[in-house]
């Protein structure tokens, strides 16, 4: 489990986030959601280590990640070295994947997997190619291994991104704008391959999104950014039937979703909801 508490982000003297607070559980799929601009890149890169929150939480399962020091300095206080064991450690639990796959081109896709293996673990050479073949079997990719980057499809790289975020069996799971580029068929797939991956594994996993589909179909819970602040709090199936103006506003910018939200209320209304 994931616990956000009282996080706060600046960026010189403009603040970016206002005291967020939030639990994301194993197992599920929690989704961070909401417009351009409204902070939930900066909550999941705090939430992922990528930046420093200016204050506040962020516990993973009740070890704080937002804490510690990185100082190189030879006078380190035990206190100090404690805190850097600790963000070491949660470090390689957590498995990333990036809006676009950020694959290295100059890889063969078995290596891009194999890489945090490299980085994290200290299998043999035998041990990660085995564990990269499985992780591509598990994306049903499992002769694509010699191929590289340019050779892929767009919903091929973000299925090798994912293999390559599960190659270290991370407990926690993030993944920025999955679906980015991708036609909805394939969209669909990927959601469905995160989904199966955070309840077979057991992972806390977070997807930051925009995309409604995503939403209704692996919202398990959902959190809604407005201007920094979280704003709302529920499920794939509750967001439909809010009267938050700010979530209704933003739902609708999709035209099927607007349709959808349409049909809904005329449906309850007929059911005397």
């Amino acid at each position: 489990m994931i616990e956000v508490r009282h996080l706060n982000k600046f960026f010189g003297n403009r603040q970016v986030l206002f005291d967020i607070n939030m639990k994301l559980e194993p197992g599920i799929c929690n989704l961070v959601i909401g417009q351009s601009g409204s902070g939930k890149t900066v909550l999941m890169k705090s939430m992922a280590g990528l930046l420093s929150p200016d204050s506040g939480e962020i516990l993973f399962d009740g070890r704080n990640f937002a804490t510690g020091s990185n100082s190189q300095s030879l006078h380190r206080t035990e206190e100090e070295k404690n805190s850097e064991k600790t963000l070491t450690a949660i470090r390689r639990e957590i498995g990333m994947v990036f809006q676009g796959g950020a694959l290295f081109d100059s890889m063969s896709v078995l290596d891009n997997v194999v890489f945090p293996m490299d980085m994290f673990t200290k299998k043999s050479r035998r041990e990660k190619l085995k564990r990269a073949q499985e992780c591509l079997e598990r994306v049903d990719l499992k002769n694509a291994g010699k191929l590289w980057p340019s050779e892929l499809s767009g919903g091929m790289r973000k299925r090798v991104a994912i293999a390559r975020a599960i190659a270290v069996e991370p407990r926690y799971l993030f993944c920025d704008e999955p679906n980015s580029g991708l036609d909805p068929r394939t969209s669909e797939l990927i959601d469905s391959l995160i989904a199966e991956i955070t309840k077979e594994y057991r992972i806390t996993t977070v997807v930051n999104t925009h995309d409604m589909n995503s939403v209704l179909k692996i919202g398990d819970t959902v959190n809604f950014i407005y201007e920094g602040k979280l704003w709302w709090q529920g499920n794939g199936k509750s967001i439909l039937d809010t009267d938050n103006p700010e979530i209704i506003h933003f739902m609708e910018a999709s035209e099927l979703t607007k349709r959808l939200l349409h049909s809904h209320r005329i449906m309850q209304k007929a059911c005397g909801g």
